[in-house]
Parts: structure tokens; C-alpha cells; sequence
């Protein structure tokens, strides 16, 4: 292999690399601004809201199955405590 053919490689390898760089980078700006565009729609959305306020719905009937659950293995009769009546002549 001769010096000519040589540099000539070495000189196309640099272009090829300075080509892909600059391809790459226009790649990850073009997903850079796309990720921001979404980023931005998503904290704009009631998405999040709407789950949480499901979540809670979620945790209150569980609380409440359980505590009929709790009930249920207690005896149910209520005192006459209970029923303190007061009565109005």
C-alpha cells in the first residue's frame, strides 16, 4: 500500500466519521425536542388527577370492606346504649 492510498482512506474515514456525527446529533435533537413536547402534553393532562382520585375511591371501599369484614365476625346486636333516646314532652 502506497502513502496516496493511504491518506486517501484516512481522509474519506474522517468525512465518514464527521458525516455520522453530525447524523447522530441531528437524531438526538429531533428526540430531544419530541421528548420535551411530551413531557410538556403530560403534565398538562388530568391523567394524573383522575388517578389519584381514583386511588383514593380505591382505599376508602377497601377501608370499608375490611371494616364489614371486622363486623361481620363481631356480634352485630347493638346495645340500648346505642339508641339513647331523649323524650320530649
Amino acid at each position: 500500500m502506497n502513502k496516496a492510498t493511504g491518506l486517501k482512506r484516512h481522509g474519506v474515514v474522517i468525512y465518514d466519521a464527521n458525516g455520522l456525527k453530525n447524523f447522530w446529533e441531528e437524531v438526538i435533537e429531533v428526540h430531544t425536542k419530541q421528548k420535551e413536547v411530551e413531557d410538556s402534553r403530560l403534565t398538562k393532562s388530568a391523567l394524573n388527577k383522575l388517578r389519584s382520585e381514583w386511588a383514593q375511591r380505591l382505599e376508602g371501599r377497601t377501608r370499608m370492606l375490611q371494616t364489614t369484614k371486622k363486623l361481620k365476625g363481631q356480634n352485630t346486636l347493638l346495645s340500648i346504649d346505642t339508641f339513647q333516646h331523649k323524650t320530649v314532652f
